[in-house]
Parts: structure tokens; sequence; C-alpha cells
């Protein structure tokens, strides 16, 4: 098995933060090609059998701990370009087992980010988490990812329409050309097409995906249509987002974040107004107030509140702020 460990070994290594990682089907395209020279075995092909696949995977797992890689991850941008994410054999112990092995240390926070706030569950995002979304994204991609009106546009007329589709089946189709197709405009840009039956004609939907940061410098994934038009908006609403008391109300948030975006300040006096109109033009904070028909019949007040950079837009109730 020495050869074999050479030949893993010449394989190219990713070093970030000064961490090595080896792409996971570099390793088992490289076993399977020397345990089975003459090409019986072929995984794309559909004929290596169960037995054969296992005793690849056993080989690659035994000679990668032997080099040092301990524990197989998942990179997607912006930690390595699109074109290079998937998994990858890691000289970095699994953090998941190392959180269950050592004690919680002593952490500090101090205003922490929408990333972070996100990641938490301390903030939704406004258009996924109401339809349901979020354990699909998080099987796909590690960091947050919004997206577009014009694609939650598309994924209401597809459910709609009289093919079976449903929001879970179409994201995930979403996302996962997302990862496998497409090219790459840049290495933090990357233009795929998805097939989504029962809108109209068409087929092939072109999408567009970026890694974008929210103001503390954390990234998330914007997924919009390619050619989609920019609506007759002031200014950029961003990653949209909502506090779980916003989300507790059950109301779709879509025609006040229109007006909002409008410059339609809502239920404030002049004065609050006139700043909304001054931040406008000089790239200040934004806010607006509206009050909205909630689950139990009555009307509850939402502030929506559009970070200074444009960066993201929160809806929240009042008491939440």
């Amino acid at each position: 098995m020495q050869e074999l460990k050479t030949k893993l070994a010449d394989l190219p290594v990713q070093t970030i933060d000064g961490k090595n990682y080896l792409s996971y089907q570099a390793v088992t395209d490289t076993v399977a090609a020397f345990l089975f020279p003459n090409g019986r075995f072929s995984q794309s092909g559909g004929q290596m059998d169960a037995a054969a696949y296992q005793m690849v995977l056993e080989t690659a797992d035994s000679l990668c701990r032997d080099m040092g890689y301990c524990s197989v991850v998942k990179l997607t941008p912006p930690t390595i370009p699109f074109a290079d994410m998937g998994l990858y054999w890691s000289t970095q112990p699994d953090t998941v087992a190392q959180a269950e092995s050592e004690p919680e240390p002593a952490i500090i926070y101090a205003g922490p980010g929408r990333v972070e706030m996100l990641e938490e569950g301390l903030l939704l995002d406004a258009r996924l988490s109401q339809l349901g979304l979020d354990e699909v994204t998080r099987q796909h991609f590690k960091i947050p990812v919004t997206a577009s009106d014009g694609v939650i546009n598309l994924m209401q007329r597809a459910v709609a329409s009289a093919w079976p589709n449903d929001f879970k089946g179409v994201w995930h189709d979403i996302l996962g050309m997302c990862v496998v197709t497409g090219k790459d405009i840049s290495p933090t840009e990357r233009q795929f097409s998805v097939i989504i039956r029962g809108v109209g004609q068409r087929r092939y939907w072109h999408f567009k995906a970026q890694i974008q940061q929210d103001h503390s410098g954390l990234p998330f994934l914007y997924i919009s249509l390619a050619d989609e038009a920019t609506r007759n908006v002031l200014f950029a609403l961003g990653h949209v987002v909502m506090t779980p008391g916003a989300a507790d109300l059950e109301v779709d948030f879509s025609p006040y974040l229109t007006r909002h975006a409008q410059g339609d300040w809502g239920e404030q006096d002049a004065f609050n107004k006139q700043q909304n109109d001054t931040a406008v033009r000089e790239g200040y904070r934004l806010w607006s107030a509206y009050n909205v028909p909630n689950k139990d019949g009555g009307t509850a007040r939402i502030w929506i509140i559009t970070e200074a950079d444009r960066s993201a837009t929160t809806v929240l109730t009042p008491e939440e702020y």
C-alpha cells in the first residue's frame, strides 16, 4: 500500500489558515483506480458493487488517517471558490466531536453580527423561514443563504401550478444545482441553471449566486435570478431577516417590505418621514412602522429597519428593539 499512499501524497492540497485539506473525491478516485486498474468497477458508470465501493472507502479512510487527515469536512464559499467546494479530508479534528468531549469555554459576546444571530436562532431569514426552508438550506451550506424576491416569486408560482412541486423540493434543486453545476464568474459568484416545471413554457431557469458580507464581515450567500430586473425602489434591502417576535405574528411581510423600499414609511409623523427622506439621499439608517393584521384577528405594530450600508433589513416588533 506504500505505492498508493505515495499517489495520495502527490494529490493537490488546499491549505487554509494553516490547515491542510485533501479532496475526498480525488482520494476516492485514486484509490478506486489503484485497487481496480482494469476499470471494471466504475462508480460513475454504475458498475461498482457495494462490496467493492466499501473496500475503496475503507482503504481511503485508513491511508488518509495514516497521513494525518483525521476528519471529513464540507468546504463551501467563501472559504474556497465555488468550483472547488465539496468534501475534504482535513488535518483539523471534527469540531463537533471536540465540543462533545471538551468543556465549553467561557466566551463573552459583544455585538454579534447578523450572520452570527442567524446561526444562533436570534434572527430568521424573512423570506425562506416563512416557507419552512431552513433545514434544506443547512443541508447544502454552512453559511446563511437568502433569496431575492424574484426567486421567491418563481417558487411560489411553481408550487401553485398544476405540476406536483413543493417549496422544499424546488429549493433543494436550486441549492443542489448551485453546488454541482454552473460557471464561476469569480471566486465569489457563480451562474447555474435549474429545470423547474409548471411555470409556463420555460423549463430552464438561470440563477446567480453571490457571496456577500454583513456589516461585521461574516459571509452569506445571496441567490437571485440571472436576469432579474431591478424593481422600482429607492434603495436595496440587502439580506432581509426577522426576529422571532415578528415571525410569531405569522404575517406575510412582502407588501410592507415593498412599501418600505419605495419610500412609504408607514404610520409615522411628518418629522420621522422627513428624516427618512434625508437618510435615503445621504446614506443613513432607514426606519418604517406599520400596523399589520396578526393571527388573532387584531393588529400588531412592526418596525422595518434598513442598515446604513444597505446590507440588511430587519423586521421586528418595537418590544424587541
